[in-house]
């Protein structure tokens, strides 16, 4: 958020750290090119061909007259947090390095939470409709950045609970306070998307927990494993009925005016035209916005309810616009990669790969990945999985 410019290119805090910090280790530290061992089709392979997209998107954005604004996002939006994965790749390797990286990003998430209840509590609102929001315009950002936080304390405690709360007290209130404040504040920032892909992961955390882990022999009986997680699905269902007859629900539902969903599908309507009418390169870093205001009458057939749109409220719909094709196929391949990992029941990466579910299929109705601060969370989630 704080901004400033070297030789008239602009750079904010975060970026500048993270550079210093990568010289700094050039300089300073021995890098061990082992570790890139047998990473190449899992990590490498994918992160240059999101690279070679986004060079891809640069040239489209070249054309349209918004180079400054596309090379901007190549280096704040790509290729910072790409030099952050390599950092936590080559330096954060053991389980009680990546416990601290974890802890670092919690104790953001609590301050970030934290904001996000101050408002609640004072009534002094960011957004026009009363929704926790942190720092952020839209509360949407707030829950991208914390709904990983929720899932990621919880796995810890239930790890902690299995290994029989024996050490680390002050840890395991730590991630109580990160559990019950990033909870609330994503509670209350009234994320449809960000309350589901938290429930989403947790059941297939509940799943792998129950069925696949080294752990699933202390759950008994397969009828009794079926009864735990038919507990967990009804946990969840009844957070839900909760929801039913509020402002936000019944706006949900709501297709043939102005709502968060309609909205939604005139996006997505509009992104999928423009992904068929430039499949390969995409639309350029950072079009959207553009095309979006030109071209969304035209398409729909009709004024959308949202003048501007950054971006397509989608993961995958913003990678390919954004990237290209290549970009797809690189985010969907970091997927597959970040899954396969549980093969090794890992029990640190397990933690890593619920919050990756978490970001994943909040994904589907946000963008959680074309934004500096939430593609460090990614990438550092990656990383450290891989």
């Amino acid at each position: 958020m704080v901004k400033f410019q070297v030789f008239g290119v602009p750079f904010n805090v975060m970026e500048t750290v993270v550079y210093a910090v990568f010289l700094a280790s050039i300089f300073g530290r021995k890098w061990d090119f082992e570790i890139l061992r047998g990473k190449f089709f899992k990590f490498l392979l994918p992160m240059a061909l999101l690279l070679l997209g986004c060079l891809g998107g640069l040239y489209v954005s070249s054309q349209n007259g918004e180079l400054m604004k596309a090379l901007g996002i190549l280096k704040g939006w790509v290729i910072m947090p790409m030099i952050f994965a390599f950092l936590v790749m080559f330096f954060v390797n053991s389980a009680g390095e990546k416990k601290s990286l974890l802890y670092s990003y919690f104790l953001s998430s609590i301050i970030l939470a934290g904001w996000g209840l101050y408002q609640v509590g004072t009534g002094d609102y960011a957004t026009i409709d009363g929704r926790a929001s942190g720092p952020f315009e839209s509360a949407n950002y707030l829950a991208l950045y914390i709904a990983p936080a929720v899932i990621a304390s919880f796995v810890f405690l239930r790890q902690r609970i299995e290994e029989g709360l024996r050490e680390g007290r002050g840890d395991v209130y730590f991630e109580i306070l990160a559990f019950v404040v990033c909870s609330l504040a994503l509670i209350f920032s009234r994320s449809y998307g960000g309350i589901l892909g938290v429930f989403s992961a947790l059941f297939l955390y509940a799943i792998y927990e129950i069925f696949f882990s080294n752990f699933s022999g202390k759950y008994g009986s397969f009828l009794r494993k079926i009864i735990i997680l038919v507990v967990v699905v009804l946990a969840a269902f009844t957070s839900v009925i909760s929801q039913v007859g509020t402002a936000k629900f019944k706006d949900f539902l709501v297709f043939d005016r102005q709502s968060s969903s309609s909205v939604r599908i005139q996006v997505w309507t509009v992104a999928l035209d423009e992904i068929k009418e430039n499949p390969v390169l995409g639309i350029g870093l950072g079009g959207f916005e553009n095309v979006y205001e030109k071209k969304a009458v035209e398409i729909l057939g009709a004024e959308p309810y949202e003048k501007t749109m950054l971006h397509p409220h989608n993961l995958l719909f913003s990678s390919w616009l954004n990237a290209g094709i290549l970009g797809l196929i690189s985010i969907c391949w970091l997927v597959v990669s970040v899954l396969l990992a549980l093969r090794k029941k890992d029990r640190m990466a397990v933690v890593f790969i619920a919050m990756f579910l978490v970001i994943f299929i909040h994904g589907i109705v946000d963008q959680p990945f074309w934004k500096n601060d939430l593609a460090l969370i990614w990438w550092m989630v990656v990383a450290s999985v891989i």
